[in-house]
């Protein structure tokens, strides 16, 4: 027999909603979305700041002093095709929507814990961004406030299907260009063909973007764009492919760039780094990890595929790990959906993390 949802799941709903039917693409604008948090918490006594670059705000809320930061992104990728549901449905337990699992899930479980929180005088700080899809500079912004230093800890509520993410691959993002020179393709003896040069790079690295074994804990490669040439008569002067590397936290940025150029050695290519995030490894036996295991008896741990605003974090404050409601593997495609109950336990389990380690101070 289905349960009646409670209270919680119930608010859970109603934030949840409000936040997923807000769009918040990097089309968007983000001030909605950022109004969308920011007057529920001024209206529970939160102290607030938005920094950050006009066009993707971030930010930061506490109440009293000495809490643990609890951590979201409001941003999504675009809607995109193929949906089957309407955006914001409710079936059973499941609600659907662009962001719901990436994670406005756990944007809306930190609201509620806000909630719970504040009725409890527990101290506690919450960062959100509008950009952590595109560049994380919200992120970056936001380390440098007090709130991350002195935090006990930090809490990045990314869906990990409320498992401790405690690894979290590096991220390194190439741009190879092929230069050649333009000719009518009934004369390619006039010609150098950029789009041939791009082939026997790309040829070379093609062994490193086959599946291994085991994904998340090798490095991995894939081949993402491809651009050259205008016209089909025409022998192409330039031609372009980016690259994304992900390298397990054995492996740096740096390390798998140097494997890169050891593969196109000899290949006239220019190679040009256009983004990179160093790998995360927490301990197991930092502060926080223990306190929530403390508190979950039988948590599981799980590596984390994607990158995250934990890197940004993780100079100023080493106390920290991913923990969030909805499964990774759902977003950023049709039908991304989210469990309001898993929503509510993790609301719960952040209200229990910030009184215990406010204890322990």
């Amino acid at each position: 027999m289905n349960r009646s949802p409670s209270a919680s799941e119930d608010r859970v709903v109603e934030l949840l909603r409000r936040l997923v039917l807000t769009p918040s693409s990097a089309r968007d604008d983000k001030k909605e979305i950022i109004e969308q948090v920011l007057r529920p918490l001024e209206g529970l006594g939160y102290s607030c700041e938005v920094l950050g670059e006009a066009d993707s705000p971030a930010l930061i809320a506490s109440k009293g002093a000495g809490g643990a930061l609890l951590s979201g992104h409001l941003d999504t990728v675009p809607q995109g095709e193929g949906w089957t549901v309407e955006q914001g449905e409710l079936k059973g337990s499941i609600l659907y929507g662009r962001g719901a699992s990436d994670m406005k899930g756990g944007c809306a479980a930190m609201l509620l814990a806000a909630e719970n929180l504040a009725r409890i005088k527990t101290p506690v700080s919450l960062a959100f961004t509008t950009d952590e899809e595109t560049g994380m500079k919200g992120a970056e912004r936001i380390a440098l406030h007090e709130a991350v230093s002195s935090a006990p800890a930090i809490i990045v509520c990314e869906p990990t299907r409320l498992r401790i993410g405690a690894r979290e691959k590096g991220l390194l993002q190439i741009r190879l260009t092929a230069t050649g020179r333009s000719a009518h393709v009934a004369m390619p003896h006039e010609g150098d063909n950029a789009v041939h040069k791009m082939l026997t790079a790309l040829e070379k690295l093609r062994p490193m973007a086959e599946l291994p074994e085991n994904p998340m804990d090798s490095m991995t490669l894939s081949i993402s764009v491809m651009r050259g040439g205008d016209k089909v008569n025409v022998i192409p002067d330039s031609c372009v492919a980016e690259i994304d590397v992900r390298t397990p936290p054995e492996i740096s940025p740096k390390d798998a760039l140097a494997i890169v150029k050891g593969k196109l050695a000899g290949v006239e290519i220019d190679i040009r780094v256009t983004h990179q995030l160093e790998p995360i490894m927490i301990s197991e036996d930092s502060v926080v990890i223990s306190k929530v295991r403390e508190l979950r008896p039988g948590i599981e741990s799980i590596d984390i595929a994607y990158a995250t605003e934990l890197v940004k974090y993780s100079e100023r404050n080493r106390e920290l790990l991913a923990l969030g409601p909805g499964n990774p593997s759902c977003a950023h495609r049709a039908d991304e959906r989210v469990d309001v109950r898993e929503v509510a336990e993790a609301a719960e389990l952040y209200c229990d993390i910030c009184t215990a380690l406010l204890r322990r101070r």
